[in-house]
């Protein structure tokens, strides 16, 4: 077998899947607080070769795979918008998020909120229908709409919540909670710029000094400029590798040819 063709055709199939995550991170540059993937390659198993007097000759290797997709969470500047239901995190962290229909938690940088009513409620939601939750990891509700608050239905009818005090240890049931774990390599992209936390990570961690910014949104992470650079390289070393197997396959035509 002509380890070469093998290799080359990998190569190929790695590249391609390079290709499938820079321009996933393009399609995302303007996405509220995304998270631009990167793929990490690691080396395959290498072969040890001898000379014809038996001696070492050398390692061959076989090729390179991707071996994880991770991704780069790196804190990005944040954007006012004027919009007093979009909130930014200004340093690490999450919003914790819960679906109410299974329940499940998620995680996101993406602090575009509104209200949606539902039981003479007014829910923090994202744009998903996600229940924002508080320090508390209870769900943000308001009995009435709070002033300059957008709702899903549009309605213009404001009010004023009385303001309460809280006292040392106490937090505000409607102050958003942020939320870090020990370990962020290991959380695995659900969708909708959304993050679930597995056993790597542990328990999510409370961040009580978080400084959660009001009417702005956090940047996108995709670097434009540096995924075209990875797009035209990946695209360039696609092309090498299947050159590598087209003529791997022509030097076996020829070999055949002489039997």
């Amino acid at each position: 077998m002509n380890q070469s063709f093998y290799t080359g055709a990998l190569g190929a199939l790695n590249q391609q899947a390079k290709l499938n995550i820079v321009s996933g991170n393009i399609a995302n540059v303007n996405t509220v607080g995304y998270k631009s993937q990167y793929g990490a390659f690691s080396d395959l198993i290498y072969a040890q070769t001898r000379n014809t007097k038996g001696e070492d000759g050398g390692k061959t290797g076989s090729g390179t795979k991707i071996s994880e997709v991770k991704m780069n969470m790196t804190n990005m500047p944040y954007r006012t918008t004027g919009v007093e239901s979009d909130h930014a995190i200004a340093g690490e962290g999450f919003f914790m998020l819960k679906d109410p229909t299974t329940e499940q938690i998620t995680y996101s940088r993406d602090g575009c909120f509104q209200l949606a009513k539902t039981d003479d409620k007014y829910y923090l939601v994202n744009g998903d229908g996600k229940r924002v939750l508080n320090m508390d990891q209870e769900e943000i509700s308001y009995d009435v709409k709070p002033a300059s608050y957008p709702s899903e239905d549009g309605e213009e009818e404001e009010e004023e919540e009385e303001q309460v005090e809280y006292g040392e240890g106490e937090h505000d049931p409607h102050s958003i909670g942020v939320y870090t774990f020990s370990r962020l390599n290991g959380l695995e992209g659900v969708g909708d710029n959304g993050f679930a936390a597995t056993a790597k990570n542990g328990d999510p961690v409370l961040l009580e000094k978080a400084k959660v910014v009001k009417g702005s949104l956090e940047e996108s992470g995709t670097d434009f400029a540096l995924e075209m650079t990875k797009m035209m390289e990946a695209q360039r070393a696609y092309s090498y590798a299947l050159k590598m197997v087209q003529t791997s396959d022509e030097v076996e035509t020829t070999i055949n040819s002489l039997r």
